[in-house]
């Protein structure tokens, strides 16, 4: 199991005998586990602008997760796995997915639009969206203490 999976179920699990788990953690776990459905059968030799960690701010977060949610259908899967591509979109649409940052804060950043990410495989892009899912769950968690 790859060392990203792992870490996100320790965590979701973790979460999960502290308290009640939120929303935004099972709606992010849930993506999750998509993500890892179709990783396994997508063609990888599509190529998407992705955003990386590296490229955002914390307060940025959100309108990433917007990039990859409008980039998820262009992912090149079998037909049957079209329902992961449906529920990953649907799920990044609820309105339970909220920024640790203060409205003025998110105004202050200097978040990237989605067409200025740099082009990447579909391997990656799925790599790049899974780290960012868990950035999300890491910055929910610390600022829930």
């Amino acid at each position: 199991m790859k060392a990203s999976v792992c870490f996100v179920f320790a965590v979701v699990c973790w979460i999960a005998a502290q308290a009640e788990v939120s929303p935004m953690i099972l709606t992010l776990s849930k993506v999750m586990n998509e993500l890892n459905n179709i990783s396994k059968e997508m063609n990888k030799s599509t190529t998407l602008k992705s955003p990386t960690i590296n490229d955002l701010e914390d307060c940025c977060v959100k309108s990433a997760l917007g990039c990859f949610r409008s980039k998820v259908f262009h992912l090149s899967v079998p037909e049957r796995k079209l329902k992961s591509l449906n529920i990953i979109s649907r799920e990044l649409h609820k309105s339970i997915i909220v920024s640790v940052c203060k409205p003025e804060e998110i105004q202050k950043a200097q978040c990237k639009s989605c067409d200025s990410y740099k082009v990447v495989d579909s391997q990656t892009f799925v790599q790049n969206f899974q780290t960012l899912l868990q950035k999300v769950m890491v910055l929910f968690f610390n600022s829930s203490l």
